[in-house]
């Protein structure tokens, strides 16, 4: 097995059969770089024999490119006027083919002719008869003998031999198009390619036997010694035809089919008409173009082709390895970016990815959004607070139930009101932040999510010092969900106390520490409510 298959066949078959360890996939990568370089080193080294095709690499992109186009317009089209394209993969179509390395028996820049349209819209296949190179010998006993068994008279992958010339009945993927022309063809499809519908069955005790149309009846001999005439000459004239398209296309004079005059019923509807008429136009450029390449012409193109196509595989095998060992093939590597990129430009680390002092704040917060709670810290939202209003404010962090009076109470302290617009303010600015770095976040929707104030009144008389039964009548809110707040809230006072410290504040360090003991009291801290 090559490097290249070894390459592709590591991303199929060995991920389902057995884990890889993850040295393998270096090895191979370092393995395919060696492969590639001798192969690199070997193709300028033969420099010298590539007389008249030194511009098969160029050649090589060029049609490439243009079998990219041919396949999106050909699906286009058959996907609008049904399988065979609205009338331009009908049998009796020449068409232009080119698998080098894709088949047992590889062809470039092929006349073929159409025998079987693709079956239905989902088919991307035909049946053609290719006209091989005049180079091609067939190997005694290997892959391409034509006189072997499994491949019968014309069956798929039957290579004949017509006009001192060889051909073969191939299965053409609309990948492999290189350009439809605008020839077509009377042939008697029938007498080219059998298919499945040409093969009579007989049935009797023993089982059913397969009999081809031309081995039937022994008392029809002189009628089948007719009908083989008449396929021989139905198989010299469509070679003829090919010997012909080939001579055209090598003095560039075979007419290439302009697919925007296809008449196909719902084609020339909706915004996609523009683009598929801008890609008609683009294959009429690059025929054109690829016609005027030295490499279009030569003798040995199929040789030097398949070189190309060899080392370009292989570039392509490792650039997707190379992409599976990097980052970039992490599903979240792309967010992870963006958040890095979030916390630079609130100076949460700087260019070298390094902490800064605001990032070693934000790691004091578990409870809570910690963003919101370091940019408080640090914009000194609590500098001129009680505790208890400290307390309350950072209650909305904590209570995530909804509720629907939610609305800051106008019986409040004045600074607690500021304090909460203060937090309001800085979620929106966070939110916008995230969304303006490419993060699916919508400002709004972050500020309320992150913020609750459904609470804030009863912690608020709760830090004052009332009794949990008063504070009960003030809300809605179920006894349980108030006491797991208020248990939380003392957990997120200890953390916002922390950040003062690595900050340097010891006002705020000191009023966390009164907020913390304010709310730690009665009830809700009782270890037991049986024995309490």
């Amino acid at each position: 097995m090559t490097v290249e298959g070894m390459i592709k066949r590591s991303f199929s078959e060995f991920a389902t059969q057995r884990a890889l360890t993850a040295n393998e996939y270096p090895k191979l990568l370092s393995r395919g770089l060696k492969t590639l370089a001798k192969l690199d080193k070997n193709f300028r080294h033969d420099i010298d024999r590539r007389i008249g095709a030194e511009d098969i690499e160029r050649y090589f992109l060029c049609s490439t490119d243009l079998l990219t186009l041919t396949a999106q317009t050909l699906t286009y089209l058959i996907n609008a006027g049904g399988p065979t394209a609205g009338g331009v993969l009908v049998p009796g179509r020449l068409i232009i083919v080119t698998a080098s390395r894709k088949k047992p028996v590889g062809y470039v820049r092929a006349p073929a002719i159409i025998l079987k349209s693709p079956e239905s819209e989902s088919s991307k296949s035909l049946v053609c008869m290719v006209l091989l190179s005049s180079n091609f010998i067939p190997e005694e006993g290997g892959t391409n003998d034509f006189s072997q068994k499994r491949n019968k008279k014309f069956d798929l992958n039957y290579i004949g031999c017509s006009n001192h010339r060889y051909y073969i009945i191939s299965n053409v993927t609309l990948k492999e198009v290189l350009f439809v022309t605008g020839k077509k063809h009377k042939i008697d499809v029938n007498k080219l390619y059998k298919g499945d519908g040409q093969k009579l069955n007989f049935g009797n005790k023993k089982g059913i036997r397969k009999v081809d149309d031309f081995d039937f009846f022994d008392s029809f001999a002189k009628s089948r010694s007719s009908t083989s005439s008449s396929q021989s000459q139905t198989v010299d004239h469509t070679v003829a035809i090919l010997l012909e398209a080939e001579l055209c296309e090598s003095s560039c004079t075979l007419e290439v089919m302009d697919l925007k005059n296809t008449n196909t019923k719902g084609l020339h509807q909706g915004d996609q008409v523009i683009q598929f008429r801008s890609t008609c136009t683009k294959i009429l450029d690059l025929v054109t173009h690829m016609r005027c390449f030295k490499s279009h012409r030569h003798p040995s193109l199929e040789k030097h082709y398949a070189i190309i196509e060899r080392k370009e595989s292989l570039r392509d095998a490792i650039q997707t390895l190379r992409h599976l060992l990097s980052n970039e093939s992490l599903q979240l590597f792309p967010d992870f970016l963006q958040r890095k990129a979030l916390l630079q430009t609130m100076n949460y680390i700087d260019s070298n990815d390094t902490v800064c002092v605001k990032g070693r704040v934000a790691c004091e917060v578990n409870t809570c959004e910690e963003l919101i709670v370091t940019e408080m810290v640090f914009e000194g939202v609590f500098n001129d607070s009680e505790p208890a209003e400290i307390a309350a404010a950072l209650s909305t962090l904590i209570f995530q139930e909804k509720n629907n009076g939610e609305d800051l109470s106008v019986e409040l302290p004045v600074r607690l009101l500021d304090i909460c617009n203060k937090m309001k303010t800085i979620a929106s600015n966070i939110g916008q932040l995230q969304n303006q770095h490419g993060l699916p976040i919508d400002p709004k929707d972050y500020c309320d999510n992150s913020l609750k104030f459904g609470l804030v009144h009863v912690v608020y008389e709760w830090a004052l010092g009332v009794p949990f039964s008063n504070i009960c009548e003030l809300t809605m809110v179920q006894e349980g969900s108030i006491v797991r707040c208020i248990t939380r809230l003392d957990e997120l006072c200890r953390e916002v106390r922390n950040c003062a410290r690595v900050v340097g504040n010891p006002t705020l360090y000191r009023k966390m520490e009164e907020a913390s003991i304010a709310i730690k009291r009665d009830i809700v801290f009782a270890s037991s409510l049986y024995v309490t």
